[in-house]
């Protein structure tokens, strides 16, 4: 009788948190769809909307988005969402980090290639973390890294355009999920497929709809 109640407490607390409005705060069209994804497979429903915030001055994603969605709350007042990304290769200090815009513009990927000539360790990861603040404007906060290795050459795009990121997709080769070992790029059919189980399982936004999913 008592897990029933229990049980009985926890979903009807799970269906509020489905019914009230959660916002994602981004002018990003394809961060909004990637989130609303992950998200609907615990039945949870977000909306879109642009806050103008002060940018950060951190290079950690984590701290980025923490601080975002803080500053979104005391705006808004309602459930949200804020998400950001970095791209870290490890021998170059971790750069771009934050910075993949301004790396693209100033640098592009032929340049980073040449500065990894000779480089024995070719490490590097996405880091990907969301905050969601709830109707209290308590933050918590989920991360996802992607391991991988920056390959020799950028690789073409097989990918159509409004499913690509980021031009360090062409030099990108992720660990998991790859066993033909292609970079982000090339990733098509099959391949995407199985790469995109593995991200939509795992991913920042995954893990907090299983977290709302348990509250």
């Amino acid at each position: 009788a008592v897990w029933s109640v229990f049980s009985f407490g926890a979903k009807l607390k799970f269906n509020q948190i489905k019914m009230q409005n959660i916002y994602f705060v981004t002018t990003n069209k394809n961060k909004f769809e990637r989130a609303q994804k992950s998200l609907s497979e615990f039945g949870i429903k977000i909306e879109q909307i642009d806050i103008e915030l002060a940018e950060s001055r951190s290079e950690n994603p984590r701290d980025i988005v923490k601080e975002k969605a803080e500053q979104a709350f005391q705006k808004l007042q309602k459930p949200l969402i804020v998400e950001d990304s970095g791209f870290f290769i490890d021998a170059l200090g971790g750069f771009p980090m934050t910075h993949i815009k301004f790396s693209l513009t100033t640098l592009g990927i032929g340049k980073i290639l040449k500065a990894m000539a000779g480089e024995k360790n070719r490490h590097a990861e996405w880091r990907m973390a969301a905050a969601y603040v709830d109707e209290n404007g308590k933050t918590e906060i989920f991360e996802f890294i992607e391991g991988g290795d920056i390959s020799k050459e950028a690789k073409e795009n097989l990918r159509s355009s409004d499913t690509t990121m980021s031009e360090y997709w062409k030099i990108f080769v992720p660990t998991e999920a790859n066993p033909r070992n292609l970079a982000l790029s090339e990733m098509v059919d099959n391949d995407l497929e199985l790469q995109m189980k593995f991200f939509n399982k795992n991913n920042q936004f995954a893990q907090l709809g299983q977290w709302l999913s348990k509250k």
